[in-house]
């Protein structure tokens, strides 16, 4: 790499003004209105005739068509670094709006960021439909780095909200659309263009791409626009986009993690602060009829089970009167503050589900408080949706108008008084249908964030997962985020539920996790009974979710799960914390590979889930450095599900024959020349959390390892050792037990350990 200076300048030519920070540098053509990015490292551009638009409903304003009338910069420091920036003054030619460019970019980081100001001069009143801060007309002049080809590119449809499918596709004829964020990623020559707003709070933004009929030309444009949903502004009267980020490389899934870190900090995200929900949720069971018994019965069961293990007892739909009447029915007549008392005497803290943007016509609040709801032009009530298990119809509330505020509210402040500490809040993106409200001159962005902020305020620092939720306005408000559909019994629905559907999403956005929020993939489902779900599939949904480092909740009837599900579930608990990254989620529809690297005092290694969501036998293949692992050194594989030992691998890793609807769950650690702990059944990191101070003794050739937790069955320790040592007695806190034979280097000590006890292994050379 050349010596480069990282330090931001500002050059001005007769032809362009350019900002640079050494690594990359984007110009603006003042005479022609164009942009283009370079990478000064290669010395690539990485696009040139980029332009940004505002859309109005009488004008499209254009850079291209606009006249420069000056420039002025500014030094800045935030939390990613020193920057720079210049704003760029353009005007219309006919004088009916004034457009302020803004171009900015950070010591060290390969990106740039734009927004932009938009000013009327109008006499005329001005609905603006959007603010497009890039737009790409693809073609040879426009040297866009990652090409054109249909057949190489794939796009990341990112979904608006929670339940949306997220997954990287080819590039169809006709507007392909992703929301806030976008990877435009070139399967051959892996170059990338990684596309996504920074901050979300206001307008929500999509990124579209065009495609052409001919697949070899497929790509036709690239637009990424704050959607400003028709506000009206007057004369003198302005209007700010959200601020884009565009960045460029080779290594796709970085360049996504350093937009999503960039977006963690700019909208001071509680991710990376909020602590990992383990609990128990009586949706999936229970659906609209749970009762306080049942839920006590289960809390107890819970204690009885799995103890240590869960937090969070947490009631959904079915407690209340009514969506939107917030208060008890008669399932459960002791009151919510009484069986908060009873869960919290358990041992356990208290969550509750709430709806709290909607109300169904048999509510109290749509009878009484008809000004509250959205309504269509024609005067009408909006339907938002119809829900046979709520018995009818259902309508949004107006977030613009005070009293719905205030009542919030109070719904919320009830609620934490009744000691309720864990609020889901559901079907959130209602509150953002198109429609007539109070305040005209809000954004759905705006009055959607107005939301939750009123129920923030109310709950203090309760944990908030949101769910049913467009994603950008929540960043920063919530804890949690459900990421994908609703987990069920079954494989797959036609609506998008079950296994199938979840498990994409929560490989496709494992990258927010822990940095915007904690993910939430959805419950975990382990009946023996009233279960669609083969035992495989079971074990897939489970790696998934533990790789995920995301909440683990429960929703079955405890009482009746047997024994050797309940085993199944403590393999997965604790939380892990630190998520998983899927290697091809940018390129792959169905993610096929799963990975974890793990750092601790007994060693570094990887845990991978080799995942097969089709319906065929499928193979998969990743190099040891995609892992974090040295790729010119040998590693042991080990089957966690099967127990199975797999033996030796360098560089490349190759798994053929994956069964339809299965995991194989690998740890992968290197080899050595002592013996080593290679896994364990007891927890799926296979060694991170339940295993401490693993120790070597040469001089009594010994192995010694300390077990951090007590287990309920008989679980093994797996050791690896080479041909020139060999196993001749195991202890388990001095008492001698049985070495059993894995394979000719692999043996297991499998014991119902306690926490604090030691395991030692003696071999002979």
């Amino acid at each position: 790499m050349p010596d480069i200076s990282q330090d931001c300048t500002l050059r001005v030519t007769d032809e362009a003004v350019i900002l640079s920070n050494g690594l990359v540098s984007i110009a603006f053509d003042t005479r022609l209105g164009f942009l283009t990015f370079t990478d000064l490292v290669t010395g690539n551009d990485v696009f040139s005739r980029g332009y940004v638009q505002v859309q109005t409903d009488q004008h499209t304003f254009d850079s291209r068509n606009m006249t420069y009338k000056a420039f002025s910069t500014l030094d800045f420091e935030d939390d990613m670094g020193q920057g720079k920036a210049v704003v760029f003054r353009l005007q219309d030619s006919d004088k009916r709006g004034e457009m302020n460019l803004k171009l900015s970019v950070i010591r060290s980081l390969p990106c740039y960021m734009c927004s932009v100001q938009f000013k009327s001069r109008s006499d005329e009143k001005l609905r603006i439909k959007s603010i497009n801060t890039f737009g790409l007309d693809v073609d040879d002049s426009s040297r866009l780095l990652t090409g054109w080809s249909g057949r190489m590119l794939r796009f990341f449809r990112n979904g608006f909200h929670s339940w949306e499918l997220s997954q990287a596709m080819p590039i169809e004829c006709g507007e392909n659309t992703s929301h806030f964020y976008t990877a435009v990623n070139n399967t051959e020559t892996k170059k990338a263009l990684i596309l996504g707003f920074v901050t979300m709070a206001d307008q929500f933004s999509t990124i579209s791409a065009y495609g052409r009929e001919d697949e070899e030309n497929r790509l036709e444009r690239l637009v990424a626009s704050s959607l400003c949903d028709d506000i009206p502004i007057l004369n003198k009267e302005t209007i700010v986009s959200e601020e884009l980020f565009v960045m460029a490389g080779e290594h796709a899934l970085e360049l996504l993690a350093l937009y999503v870190e960039i977006v963690s900090r700019r909208m001071k995200a509680l991710g990376a602060t909020s602590k990992v929900p383990q609990g128990w949720c009586s949706w999936y069971f229970y659906f609209t009829t749970p009762n306080e018994k049942e839920i006590e019965s289960n809390a107890h069961a819970l204690k009885e089970m799995l103890p240590g293990h869960i937090e969070w007892i947490q009631i959904d739909d079915g407690y209340q009167k009514a969506i939107g009447d917030w208060t008890e029915n008669d399932r459960f007549k002791s009151g919510l503050g009484t069986l908060v008392k009873k869960i919290n005497k358990l041992g356990f803290n208290a969550g509750i589900w709430v709806a709290p943007f909607i109300a169904s016509e048999h509510s109290d609040l749509f009878k009484n408080e008809q000004d509250w709801f959205v309504k269509g032009i024609d005067g009408r009530f909006s339907v938002v949706g119809e829900n046979p298990l709520w018995l009818g119809k259902y309508y949004a509330l107006d977030l613009t108008h005070p009293e719905v505020i205030s009542h919030i509210e109070s719904v919320f402040k009830k609620l934490k008084g009744e000691g309720f500490e864990y609020f889901k809040i559901d079907f959130l993106y209602h509150a953002c249908l198109e429609g007539v409200r109070h305040n005209k001159r809000m954004t759905r962005g705006q009055t959607l964030r107005r939301g939750l902020e009123a129920i923030r305020h109310a709950v203090g620092d309760a944990f908030i997962l949101g769910c049913g939720a467009p994603l950008g306005p929540c960043i920063g408000i919530v804890n949690g985020m459900r990421i994908g559909n609703d987990i069920a019994t079954v494989w797959k629905y036609d609506w998008g539920g079950g296994v199938y559907q979840c498990a994409i999403n929560t490989m496709s956005r494992a990258i927010l996790h822990d940095r915007w929020w904690i993910n939430d993939g959805d419950c975990v489902l382990v009946r023996q009974d009233d279960n669609n779900l083969t035992l495989d599939e079971i074990k897939l949904w489970l790696s998934v979710v533990a790789l995920s480092g995301g909440s683990i909740m429960l929703s079955d009837r405890i009482m009746e799960v047997s024994k050797e599900r309940i085993h199944l579930l403590e393999k997965i608990l604790p939380a892990y914390r630190r998520g998983g990254i899927a290697l091809d989620s940018l390129v792959e529809a169905e993610p096929r590979l799963f990975a974890l690297p793990i750092e601790t005092p007994l060693g570094r290694w990887a845990v991978i889930a080799a995942i097969n969501l089709t319906e065929k036998p499928v193979g998969a293949s990743f190099s040891l450095s995609a892992i974090g692992l040295d790729e010119d050194a040998f590693h042991h594989v080990f089957d966690f599900w099967d127990e199975h030992y797999e033996g030796l691998v360098e560089g490349n890793i190759e798994l053929m024959g994956l069964k339809p609807h299965s995991c194989r769950l690998l740890c992968i650690r290197p080899a050595g020349d002592i013996p080593d702990v290679l896994s364990t059944s007891m927890h799926f990191t296979q060694g991170a959390v339940e295993l401490s101070q693993l120790e070597w003794n040469p001089e009594e050739r010994a192995l010694r390892v300390l077990v951090a937790r007590t287990t309920n069955e008989p679980e093994a320790i797996f050791f690896v050792f080479g041909e020139n040592w060999t196993p001749e007695r195991a202890y388990v806190s001095d008492e001698q037990v049985k070495i059993e034979i894995i394979a000719p280097e692999v043996v297991a000590v499998r014991h119902q350990f306690k926490q604090g006890q030691i395991v030692r292994l003696e071999f002979t050379r």
